[in-house]
């Protein structure tokens, strides 16, 4: 019993985190859009590491969405850029966009987006 409560309180602590660290991105990408980043280097987060070492696990904990391809081998095969912005109304739907390699539109759809991030 007592394992299981260290086990319920270490999920706790994560979820807070996770959560804190959502706060910073999105203060980030404010200072972001205002155009700081000419002035000083804002931080940005990077994930490394060997193939199936769970770097696009760690992206969709913060992000809170499952979009990205899975598989065995090597699925994930280029690099991506993900911005995150707070969306202060509630009912709005997330969405993605590839800017440079699909311009002009948005997917609300995100296993279509995990089919475009495969076929990029």
């Amino acid at each position: 019993a007592a394992e299981k409560g260290h086990i319920v309180e270490e999920a706790k602590k994560d979820s807070l985190l996770m959560g804190q660290l959502r706060k910073l991105i999105n203060i980030i990408d404010d200072m972001r859009d205002l155009g700081l980043n000419q002035h000083i280097n804002l931080p940005r987060i990077a994930v490394l590491g060997q193939q199936s070492s769970g770097k696009s696990s760690v992206l969709e904990s913060i992000v809170g969405i499952d979009f990205l391809p899975r598989g065995d081998g090597v699925v994930t095969r280029r690099p991506l850029e993900l911005r995150l912005n707070h969306l202060h109304d509630k009912t709005a739907k997330p969405w993605g966009v590839f800017p440079d390699e699909i311009p002009g539109k948005k997917f609300f759809n995100f296993k279509e987006v995990r089919n475009s991030i495969n076929e990029l």
